[in-house]
């Protein structure tokens, strides 16, 4: 929130703030993650048994192995360490929306998950961490049909990386009434 010496503006913009909140994030949503993307030419879906409200699954913050050739030893273990940073982020309880990339269907956003674990239960398992998850949203089947695209949820924001991104950053429009 915007602090102003004045208690007038200060008012009006909390007002702001919490009208923007209910109408713009019905959901909560704290954090964004891309969890595949085009450069590996993917046309799977990532987590599709993963369709009802309130399953629970684990989350992966993994590196591309495509990125992993050519690395020596240091420098993935570095990347590794910035992912287990990026997977302990989230507090118990925060609500993350989850964008992917299929190769042949675009953008599209197909679940808001909440944080189960908390973030000193990071798990490292294969090369990748985890955290367990619930989901509270979950777009409509098929995703190719019905998923909304991202551009219309997040605005024009492009991922550059796997990690969680602050829902509330400036270059990102959330438009939450779009899942509804």
């Amino acid at each position: 929130m915007v602090k102003s010496s004045s208690p007038k503006i200060q008012h009006l913009t909390q007002n702001k703030e919490a009208s923007l909140e209910t109408t713009r994030n019905h959901l909560n949503i704290k954090y964004l993650k891309l969890v595949n993307h085009t450069a590996s030419k993917r046309t799977e879906w990532s987590y599709q048994e993963y369709r009802q409200i309130g399953v629970t699954f684990y989350l992966h913050w993994a590196m591309n192995e495509d990125l992993k050739k050519g690395l020596s030893e240091e420098k993935i273990s570095k990347r590794l360490a910035r992912k287990e940073n990026d997977a302990r982020k989230a507090d118990r309880g925060d609500r993350i929306l989850l964008c992917q990339n299929h190769y042949n269907h675009g953008h599209r956003v197909t679940h808001v998950v909440e944080t189960v674990s908390s973030s000193s239960t990071a798990e490292k398992t294969n090369e990748m961490w985890t955290r367990e998850v619930q989901v509270v949203w979950v777009a409509q089947e098929p995703w190719e049909k019905y998923a909304p695209q991202t551009k219309n949820v997040i605005g024009d924001f492009l991922f550059k990386g796997g990690n969680l991104i602050g829902a509330n950053a400036p270059s990102i429009v959330l438009n939450s009434d779009a899942l509804k």
